[in-house]
């Protein structure tokens, strides 16, 4: 059985094992294909906003932004076969995307363990498994919108049944000490389905490929492990979060200046096409419209790629993090990665004395 490393004590290990993976030796072929790995399991992730601002007029501008910001029945029904096919779209995709990081955590798991890196191979292995995580995930996904709209609809439903949101003077005090709580609630509840999906994510995978388990069983093997230690657990959860930040942070900027100097060559490569527009005469027709976004997705693949470069080894380092922390706690994997036994030196035996 291997030691039970504390969330800190499993900092050294995990970067000690990621720099014999990545660096001892440095291979192109295996970066290349753990960058991919990285970007299909959906552990490379980014954050965003946008900010819609609404156009704004006065007297009869407003009126007619107004009228034409609110449709006719009419319209919307003509355009209604257009939008449900636009929302079955991006929900296909979701789906699709789902799918491919569950079976990419498994590939990204025996990546690591094993240190070897078989996309193909591990493609047909881990199917079975990535299928029951993706098939957890839409139902964790579905009681956690649920929970949501039960924990928000609710208040929400009281206070106007309550009248505050017809006066809101009158119910000042309400609106905002119960604006207030509810907010707290609404966090509170999405750090604890984030740790749910933490716990899924980092503990239960390997308890199901190690073990070829489905999701529930692995749930049933773990919450007596998580009682057993929640304290550690706990570390474990706060130290995942630091480390995040500062791996955010770190190589955020790397893939800041990585992008920097992707401007050069496809900054030098936009200006050259665009000279050869200008000298040949072309116009936007079929196919030079076809033409240009064909070399937008190689550009913007190129970029993508580029970044799972990046995260490569952050990926791999948190990877290894959840290995050591667990190995002490799961004796599966303990076993698995416990270090082979010295062998003794035996002396050869003596030669036998002539004539015995």
């Amino acid at each position: 059985m291997a030691a039970r490393l504390s969330a800190i004590d499993s900092i050294s290990p995990a970067i000690e094992l990621a720099r014999r993976q990545l660096f001892r030796p440095f291979r192109w072929s295996r970066w290349a294909r753990l960058a991919l790995v990285t970007l299909l399991s959906g552990e490379m992730s980014g954050g965003g906003g946008f900010n819609f601002t609404w156009p704004q007029g006065h007297g009869k501008r407003s009126s007619e932004f107004l009228a034409f910001a609110s449709p006719g029945i009419e319209k919307v029904l003509a355009w209604l076969p257009v939008i449900l096919l636009v929302i079955v779209g991006v929900a296909a995709l979701v789906l699709l995307w789902m799918y491919i990081s569950s079976v990419f955590r498994f590939i990204l798991l025996d990546s690591v363990l094993y240190d070897r890196c078989e996309i193909r191979a591990g493609w047909r292995r881990w199917q079975p498994q990535g299928i029951s995580y993706f098939l957890w995930l839409i139902c964790f996904g579905l009681v956690t919108l649920t929970g949501l709209a039960v924990l928000v609809g609710t208040p929400v439903a009281l206070a106007w049944a309550q009248g505050a949101f017809r006066e809101p003077k009158q119910h000042l005090v309400l609106l905002i000490v119960g604006g207030v709580l509810l907010f707290l609630l609404v966090f509170a509840y999405f750090v604890a389905a984030a740790v749910v999906g933490l716990f899924a994510k980092d503990f239960l995978v390997p308890m199901m490929a190690l073990e070829n388990l489905r999701v529930m069983e692995a749930w049933r093997r773990f919450i007596p492990m998580l009682k057993t230690d929640k304290g550690g657990y706990a570390i474990y959860v706060l130290m995942k979060v630091v480390l995040a930040m500062g791996a955010a942070i770190l190589f955020g900027i790397i893939g800041l200046l990585t992008l920097l100097a992707l401007l050069i060559p496809f900054g030098a490569l936009a200006l050259a096409l665009y000279l050869i527009w200008v000298g040949v005469g072309l116009h936007w027709n079929l196919t030079t419209i076809a033409a240009a976004v064909l070399l937008g997705a190689v550009a913007l693949a190129t970029v993508i790629y580029a970044m799972g470069f990046v995260f490569t080894a952050p990926t791999i380092f948190f990877q290894a993090y959840v290995l050591h922390f667990f190995k002490g706690r799961y004796p599966n994997l303990g076993n698995l990665m416990a270090p082979p036994p010295p062998t003794e030196l035996c002396p050869p035996a003596p030669a036998p004395a002539p004539g015995g």
